[in-house]
């Protein structure tokens, strides 16, 4: 997404966060009129996170600092070993502060991980779909526990496999709203989606984070309670997009990261896509 972008969305994170006992009522009563799309499904594809260690075949990590654009002046650097299946059926996304020798290393000897700013303050991890999995139009859905505390950012979100550029993010938290669910559909000129509150924090148990996507509209919803949804009819959501988990520290959008205590993890037990039936 645009920086731009994601700054607007923080400032109306921000907004709602403020005003959320007035508006609780009103999300509430928004949530009652939408409704998921009547469709059968059909599991199409799952990634349940069985495995006893390291990431699963049917996923590929990307590495990096996101200098070429893609970090929103974030502060980690994503690297494969902060990823890996528990043995207790989840694939856990862990975010660490980097010690002080890998600091030494990094910013006295110009070696290892470098960031926008210098040397990478913390490591995460991403992976992602692309090449191996990707489907237009159906149900994304993902079980997951999500992390709170200022600067963390998780979120399961699609891209689009080729141009024109777009972007589905099924569930992305900014730590420092921790009752907060968002998601949100991006393309060049046009952006929809929604948030909700939650009325807890979101890292205090496991949620279902979906997105039901038809030819005409994307509904979100968290444990099958809809919550927003976005007209996509003429635009670029017409084309298979394939999966991504990532947890992103500090940046523009999701602030920073300096009184939250470390490791912060990213639990996902089973991710699965579905189509009409």
């Amino acid at each position: 997404m645009h920086r731009s972008a994601r700054l607007a969305l923080a400032a109306a994170s921000a907004a709602l966060v403020s005003t959320a006992i007035g508006t609780n009522a009103a999300h509430a009563q928004q949530a009652t009129a939408m409704a998921l799309p009547s469709v059968s499904w059909k599991q199409s594809w799952s990634s349940e996170f069985n495995g006893k260690g390291g990431i699963p075949p049917e996923w590929l990590p990307l590495t990096g600092n996101g200098t070429d654009g893609w970090s929103h002046r974030a502060l980690q650097y994503y690297q494969k070993e902060n990823v890996s299946q528990d043995g207790k059926g989840n694939l856990v996304i862990a975010a660490k502060q980097t010690s002080a020798w890998d600091w030494f290393q990094h910013t006295v000897n110009n070696t290892g991980n470098r960031c926008w700013n210098g040397a990478c303050q913390y490591t995460s991890g991403r992976v992602q779909t692309s090449g191996k999995f990707s489907q237009a139009y159906g149900r994304f859905a993902a079980r997951i526990k999500l992390p709170t505390g200022n600067g963390t950012w998780p979120t399961f979100w699609m891209q689009r496999d080729k141009p024109p550029y777009a972007e589905v993010d099924v569930v992305e938290a900014v730590g420092r709203f921790p009752n907060l669910v968002q998601g949100y559909a991006h393309t060049e000129g046009r952006d929809g989606g929604g948030q909700h509150d939650l009325g807890k924090p979101l890292s205090a148990g496991y949620h279902v984070y979906g997105v039901d996507w038809t030819p005409d509209k994307i509904v979100w919803w968290v444990d099958y309670q809809p919550y927003a949804e976005f007209k996509t009819a003429g635009s670029a959501f017409n084309a298979p997009f394939y999966l991504i988990l990532s947890l992103g520290i500090g940046g523009d959008f999701a602030g920073d990261p300096w009184f939250t205590g470390f490791p912060q993890s990213m639990q996902v037990d089973w991710i699965r896509a579905y189509k009409a039936a």
